[in-house]
């Protein structure tokens, strides 16, 4: 049965029409009438450009971690990853590496991390949640050494600047939310449209008929694994332009906003049930939420309470609506 879902969930375009991706669009409707009335702030261009631009780095990694939860696996390592390429590549750039090539090795390296953590998973059998924990100590404590615990402050060239971190990109759209957008097209062709979505589907939804099927299913989901680190390493970069600096524990937490604002979107954590549209506008809840309920003047711990129960009520719909589906 997951086979045939990820069948049909590949092979269909409009994803919008969906029942599940059109309740995740109702909700962010409803949020957003919401906070517009609840605060007068909220619904304003200047906020609502604001909203994008602190969706793209967390979302970048959450449209990813979307497709390593429909092949039923997940990172726990990316908030460490996109702290360890941002110390990386300031480094680099400050011993005299060429601000392109530094970013080209950034994301070498994040591919690579991303190798580890899937090989460590298919090929030693052991659950992606022991190995990416432990690797996420691992990276932090490398991101850590590289720093020798201090920021690293980089002052990059106009070029580059404009391209990833510019506030307003033509006087119009921040950069990164272009970058979040352009992202969201690959990942839903990658997903939707080409064959290895189909093996994605089909890996998650019934492993053991997808490889008798002769469907890879470990290159699958190491493939998945390196998709997140270049996602988080694309996220450092546009984190490095907009700020400027680079620190050993920036990221912490972006690990549990990447798989909340999946399964938000839809994505079972049982795999074989996601879409990319649903990852995008469930990143994009999680923006709004935090957004709105700061101009409301709701304080931080009360914050992580309201994210916290917005997240268990997505799992138990989602847990819902996949058993009756299955």
């Amino acid at each position: 049965m997951g086979t045939q879902t990820g069948t049909r969930r590949a092979g269909q375009l409009p994803g919008l029409l969906q029942k599940r991706e059109a309740g995740v669009l109702l909700a962010l409707v409803l949020l957003v009438v919401f906070f517009s009335l609840a605060t007068p702030t909220f619904f304003t261009s200047l906020n609502l450009l604001n909203v994008m631009r602190q969706v793209s780095v967390v979302g970048i990694i959450t449209l990813a971690m979307t497709i390593l939860i429909i092949s039923q696996e997940f990172d726990l390592s990316v908030g460490s990853m996109y702290a360890v390429i941002g110390i990386l590549v300031a480094t680099l750039f400050n011993s005299g590496v060429n601000i392109w090539l530094a970013s080209l090795i950034g994301l070498l390296v994040a591919a690579a991390m991303g190798v580890l953590n899937g090989l460590m998973t298919v090929k030693a059998r052991i659950p992606s949640f022991i190995v990416t924990l432990g690797m996420m100590m691992v990276y932090r404590g490398v991101a850590l050494v590289l720093s020798g615990g201090s920021p690293a402050s980089v002052r990059l060239p106009e070029t580059f600047y404009t391209i990833t971190g510019a506030p307003r990109l033509w006087g119009l759209i921040p950069a990164p939310a272009i970058w979040f957008i352009l992202a969201g097209v690959a990942a839903y062709y990658l997903l939707h449209v080409t064959s290895f979505g189909y093996k994605v589907f089909a890996t998650g939804g019934n492993k053991e008929a997808a490889r008798l099927a002769g469907i890879p299913t470990d290159r699958v989901k190491v493939i998945g694994f390196i998709l997140t680190g270049v996602a988080a390493g694309l996220a450092a970069f546009i984190s490095l332009s907009c700020l400027g600096t680079a620190t050993p524990t920036q990221g912490q937490g972006f690990e549990m906003q990447a798989i909340a604002g999946a399964v938000i979107g839809g994505a079972s954590l049982m795999g074989g049930v996601g879409s990319i549209i649903g990852g995008f506008m469930g990143a994009l809840i999680m923006a709004v939420v935090r957004n709105g309920l700061v101009l409301m003047g709701v304080s931080a711990y009360l914050q992580e309470l309201v994210l916290g129960i917005v997240v268990i009520i997505a799992v138990i719909i989602g847990q819902y609506s996949t058993q009756r589906r299955r």
